[in-house]
């Protein structure tokens, strides 16, 4: 990504990030080390049977049973499940950038659905400041979707295609971001101001 210039950033917030990673780093051990368990027991406490499927009456196949089986085939199912999902929370965001940014030609954002993404000022519709005074957010509202998805990579543009399609808008909140919200609002609004 070319050289910005940024005039005003916010950066992302790492006790956050910190904490959610290690909440999913939690849930990863809680299905993997039962089921690493169950391993251990699998042969003594399981045995081949034949059974029917719930949802499919007529269908019958030969499967292990028992409580290892069981114990062993979901936590590791959610386990794997877990680890695809802290793979997605660590690459959707570049953390050596800013999460929020104003140029002197656009915004730069790197948080939520967005990563790394440029968007100059003729694609701002309107910057709003909402919340209370002592911990406002801003809504930015984009009028072309399609740009701003252009430059994402291909998986995090199918992840964020449905979800900035229906609702162009973009929420930056203390909670992601720690900077100065309400300054870089002036600023946004004055670049708009004169666009128009």
């Amino acid at each position: 990504m070319k050289n910005l210039n940024l005039i005003e950033t916010a950066a992302h917030n790492r006790q956050a990030i910190n904490k959610s990673f290690r909440n999913i780093t939690v849930l990863i051990l809680v299905c993997a080390i039962p089921a690493a368990i169950c391993r251990l027991f699998f042969w003594e406490y399981t045995r081949r049977a034949l059974v029917t499927s719930w949802r499919y009456k007529d269908l019958r196949y030969v499967t292990d049973v028992g409580w290892p089986a069981t114990i062993y085939t979901w936590g590791s199912r959610f386990a794997i499940a877990f680890m695809v999902i802290y793979l997605y929370l660590r690459f959707k965001q570049d953390l050596k950038k800013p999460s929020f940014g104003v140029a002197g030609n656009g915004i730069f954002i790197n948080q939520q659905m967005l990563y790394n993404a440029f968007v100059p000022w003729e694609n701002i519709k309107k910057a709003e400041l909402l919340g209370p005074v002592e911990s406002p957010f801003m809504r930015l509202t984009f009028k072309d979707t399609t740009s701003l998805l252009k430059g994402q990579p291909f998986l995090l543009k199918m992840i964020a295609k449905p979800f900035i399609k229906n609702n162009p808008v973009l929420s930056v909140t203390k909670s992601e971001t720690i900077g100065n919200i309400r300054k870089m609002h002036e600023m946004i609004n004055d670049k708009i101001s004169q666009n128009i």
